[in-house]
């Protein structure tokens, strides 16, 4: 029994007993843990509570095991300490976990690389820095970041001999800000350098893009048809006063609006807001300032009832082709908005008229089934029974359905 016990792994309870048996022994080597502490240790943990009754059971199987050996403390508390067999299992198990904590705090871990050396030194002398137990004499390192994402550390001394270090990124950022605390002038690369000086930049001080920003904005708004933008306003944004000098160019440029007439657009809104809302995004505003613009800093067209009228009898043509039910809609439409209808008369009204009077072409290629919910479409704005008497009229392709296959000229093959 004792050799079956011994051959066997520890259970997921006594692996972590095992850990913090290993970790104190590292500590204080020799010295008996109270399982009450291994209790303790074990809930603080967060592993969840642990019962007493259940760890001392397992204490016990370890010890049957030959890997605890349990004691009594002074105060007759029950003790236990490791073995020679226990620490040989233990060891290897405590450092596997000690690596997957490493693991976890370095994936979460957040480092920021330092861009400028403290006592702002130039590249005109080696200085020293350790680096992992090993001293190197370097005037600049470079953060290195391949285009296949992996890094490196290059350090170069003055006499243009470098060495690299490979490392994942945050060992990188690590050695870094060595350097960078050692007073060596520090960069950020992408790929390596056979030179010192390759790839560095040519001095050329930063310009203020705000006004290219302007040109642009104003160029991508007008053709969408929207203007407005003067020079005044560009002045205002691309130079601004100072109270507004902080600001990004949008949060400038709504301002300025606010103050200025509306923006004007010949399209209607319905038309433009789909585009405009991704121009805004394009250009660097946030959500609500591009609701801002676009409700409150234009003045859009308003739209005539017979416009709204024949885009709904559109949007509800473009709905049953979806469906594959066809009509003669320009012949539909003329008729439907024909300047004799009566004053007053509704578009739907009157297409109820209509349909029941004359077919307009209606034609499917689907069978009379498969086509209801194309009618139950129409008939939530023409009614029922004129959806009923429709139904009797079109020209299904019942046929095809029996037969497996549709025979059915598409709109295009007509």
């Amino acid at each position: 029994m004792t050799g079956l016990l011994k051959d066997r792994q520890p259970s997921p309870l006594q692996k972590r007993v095992l850990i913090v048996l290993a970790a104190l022994d590292a500590r204080h080597p020799g010295t008996p843990v109270p399982t009450r502490l291994i209790e303790r240790l074990l809930t603080e943990g967060g592993h969840g509570p642990v019962y007493g009754p259940n760890l001392r059971a397992s204490c016990r199987r370890m010890e049957m095991a030959g890997w605890l050996r349990t004691l009594r403390a002074q105060n007759l508390q029950l003790a236990v300490e490791l073995t020679d067999a226990g620490r040989k299992l233990a060891t290897p198990i405590l450092a596997e976990e000690q690596a997957s904590q490493m693991a976890e705090q370095r994936a979460t871990e957040v480092r920021v690389l330092p861009l400028a050396t403290h006592s702002q030194a130039d590249e005109a002398d080696d200085r020293p820095v350790e680096l992992d137990d090993r001293w190197h004499l370097v005037c600049r390192g470079d953060y290195v970041i391949r285009l296949d994402g992996t890094t490196c550390l290059q350090l170069w001394n003055t006499a243009g001999q470098v060495t690299r270090l490979e490392g994942d990124p945050l060992q990188v950022a690590t050695w870094l800000q060595a350097c960078h605390d050692a007073g060596i002038a520090v960069r950020v690369q992408i790929n390596e350098s056979a030179a010192p000086e390759e790839g560095s930049p040519d001095g050329t001080a930063p310009a203020d893009l705000t006004g290219t920003w302007y040109r642009q904005l104003d160029t991508a708004l007008q053709a969408l048809g929207i203007t407005g933008l003067t020079e005044d306003i560009r002045l205002a944004v691309v130079s601004p006063e100072a109270s507004l000098r902080m600001l990004p160019a949008p949060a400038r440029l709504l301002h300025v609006l606010r103050d200025a007439d509306p923006l004007t657009v010949a399209t209607y809104e319905e038309d433009t807001e789909a585009a405009l809302a991704d121009l805004l995004t394009r250009a660097g505003f946030t959500g609500d300032q591009a609701q801002e613009l676009q409700w409150h800093r234009i003045r859009w067209p308003l739209m005539d009832q017979e416009e709204a009228d024949r885009r709904e009898l559109n949007s509800l043509l473009d709905e049953l082709e979806q469906r594959q039910l066809y009509c003669n809609r320009g012949q539909l439409t003329e008729i439907v908005f024909s300047p004799v209808r009566k004053p007053g008369e509704r578009w739907t009204d009157r297409m109820q008229w209509l349909l029941m009077t004359d077919a307009f072409g209606f034609r499917s290629p689907l069978s009379r089934d498969a086509g209801s919910r194309a009618l139950a479409i129409l008939a939530g704005y023409t009614g029922q029974e004129v959806a009923d008497h429709l139904a009797r009229v079109i020209v299904w392709n019942d046929a095809g359905a029996v037969a497996g296959t549709s025979s059915f000229p598409r709109p295009h093959e007509e």
